[in-house]
């Protein structure tokens, strides 16, 4: 059990490097850049509003979709992440880009819900591709 907690540390570190390398270099997006994050944000989530699960799958990123197989994602997806599974509206906010990775926050309405994300992209051979989403806490109520 001793071995595995050097490990754990090892894949925590690699993950805040791989992070912070994402961040370096970060600026507003020119709007050619941005129209083309938006068009993949929005695309996969008219693919999830028409059940084409495949399609909204390929807007992942090779790296994600070598790791988890498309019932996964499915899956993942459909459990965590209701307002994506059960989206109808989209505001997205200033992205920003180093050339390799983008970053944006997308305000998603659902059905019955909306939530905010930071959505983090990479750039691949065929353009822009969802690398990660981390979906915001939602807001305490006030106590009175």
């Amino acid at each position: 059990m001793k071995r595995r907690l050097p490990l754990v540390v090892l894949a925590l570190f690699a993950c805040a490097l791989v992070r912070g390398a994402a961040d370096e270099g970060m600026r507003a997006s020119k709007p050619d850049v941005r129209k083309e994050v938006v068009a993949v944000i929005e695309a996969q989530l008219a693919a999830f509003r028409a059940a084409e699960y495949a399609k909204a799958y390929g807007y992942a990123a090779a790296e994600f979709r070598a790791q988890k197989p498309l019932q996964v994602f499915v899956s993942i997806v459909r459990a965590s992440y209701p307002e994506i599974w059960f989206n109808s509206r989209v505001e997205c906010g200033l992205v920003r880009d180093n050339g390799a990775f983008a970053k944006l926050l997308v305000h998603i309405y659902g059905h019955d819900s909306d939530a905010t994300y930071d959505y983090t992209l990479v750039k691949e051979r065929g353009g822009w591709r969802i690398r990660d989403v981390l979906r915001h806490a939602p807001k305490q109520a006030d106590k009175v």
